[in-house]
């Protein structure tokens, strides 16, 4: 009875076997027919054995062909996305840079379409980019397609390792990047406090290539700042590249202490840096020059401050050391109210008013000028 199962076993299974598989010569023939679909489906029928460089070449055009018709259509199926990511596990086809980068271009295009989906397919996208080989350009694109997503999750994992690549001056020209780097580093900032090492981590997050789009961004905030601390960040990340000079370093260190100024390192060292222009009046002039040539509205968050103890003891600082700053400051606010000079960006001096009428204005810029706003007010 054992002898009649066996024959019966190979008699009923062998046929099927045989239908089933396909050997080399089978896989020739459908490549000369450019018969891609078939050929793929049994591509790995052979042993590996026998997958050498004839059947390296024949699989890779076949992909070849495969992948165009992929990328031919308008919308890219889910059975075509799946299909790609199998075949880019086999190792002939993963080190094909061909197949590589239409395998690319193919998940992109589905993920930017299944990201629009009622049901965004972040695990699909995460997947994908693991299998990518923490390639930068992916990495760039993905972070790129999910920028304006709300319900995106932190693309820096994408993006960190785009920044890193010595292709990170060609992404770092991009406002989005540039906005999420400067995020990131302000975070960084306020974690390593102001005696962290901030040119280490600069050194961590991104090619010294794409210092140069950072920097271009840091002078630009430094004059223009559209965050409560973009000044004093740019300042920082200038200063430890070494790219804040005495010049720039008179500048910011005299701003700083008239806009926001908080008690620690950063003001103990723009208090002794006022000191030292008290002895310089070629630096004071030169500060100035800065200060009206860059600066609209003049940065007066301490003057309006209801500090009052700091406030006295700043403006009582600058009154010793760089008294033309008060005069300037006061003078643009005279100019304005008097309306004896149009002023494009309105009141240059938003928190003059406030000042001029307080207790302590006649002791810092003198009666004179005080007496000379509230006739102006009268008016």
């Amino acid at each position: 009875m054992t002898y009649v199962f066996m024959l019966l076993f190979i008699f009923v299974t062998t046929p099927g076997q045989a239908q089933g598989t396909y050997a080399l010569e089978d896989l020739e023939v459908l490549a000369q027919e450019s018969n891609y679909q078939e050929y793929l489906t049994h591509a790995l029928d052979i042993r590996p054995s026998q997958r050498l460089d004839a059947w390296k070449a024949m699989t890779s055009r076949m992909a070849d062909l495969y992948s165009r018709n992929v990328l031919a259509q308008n919308d890219i199926p889910k059975k075509d996305f799946d299909k790609t990511e199998s075949m880019y596990a086999w190792p002939s086809l993963k080190t094909d840079d061909v197949f590589r980068l239409r395998r690319q271009e193919i998940g992109l295009r589905y993920l930017k379409t299944c990201l629009k989906s009622e049901k965004p397919c972040w695990e699909t996208l995460e997947k994908f980019w693991q299998g990518s080989d923490q390639d930068p350009d992916v990495g760039f694109k993905l972070s790129e397609m999910i920028s304006t997503h709300k319900d995106a999750p932190s693309m820096w994992k994408y993006l960190g390792v785009a920044l890193k690549s010595p292709l990170s001056e060609f992404y770092c020209k991009k406002d989005f990047v540039l906005e999420t780097l400067w995020n990131k580093f302000e975070v960084d900032y306020i974690r390593l406090a102001q005696q962290g090492d901030l040119l280490k981590k600069i050194d961590e997050t991104i090619h010294p290539d794409c210092l140069i789009e950072l920097n271009k961004l840091s002078y630009k905030k430094i004059y223009s700042p559209s965050g409560e601390n973009d000044r004093e960040l740019a300042y920082q990340i200038l200063k430890a590249q070494g790219k804040a000079d005495e010049k720039l370093s008179d500048f910011f260190l005299s701003v700083y202490l008239v806009e926001r100024p908080s008690q620690g390192e950063l003001f103990n060292f723009a208090w002794g840096r006022l000191k030292e222009l008290k002895k310089a009046p070629e630096r004071r002039d030169a500060a100035l020059v800065m200060i009206k040539s860059k600066l609209d509205p003049l940065p007066d968050d301490l003057i309006g401050s209801l500090d009052v103890v700091k406030k006295r003891a700043v403006l009582g600082h600058f009154k010793e050391n760089f008294p033309e700053y008060l005069d300037y400051y006061t003078d643009q606010c005279l100019a304005y109210y008097s309306g004896q000079k149009k002023f494009t960006n309105g009141n240059p001096t938003v928190h003059c008013q406030d000042f001029m009428k307080s207790d302590e204005a006649a002791k810092i810029v003198g009666q004179d000028k005080v007496k000379k706003f509230l006739e102006l007010k009268k008016l």
